[in-house]
């Protein structure tokens, strides 16, 4: 599955989550995708939520990992 329609998914499965954390292998093809360059920090926006590379996790977290 396409990682921007997980990010998707995991927005509307928790909305009020301020910030999702991507796994490595996944962040620069979700930046690809939104066509977006992390800002100073290393995050991106989209859908008015902070995006994040979460390092080595498995999946898409609303939660710090």
């Amino acid at each position: 599955m396409d990682i921007k329609v997980l990010v998707g998914l995991a927005i509307e499965d928790n909305p009020h989550a301020p910030c999702l954390w991507l796994p490595s292998r996944h962040f620069p093809a979700f930046c690809t995708a939104i066509r977006q360059q992390p800002n100073v920090i290393g995050a991106v926006i989209y859908r008015n939520k902070t995006i994040r590379d979460g390092g080595a996790i498995d999946s898409v977290v609303t939660h710090n990992p």
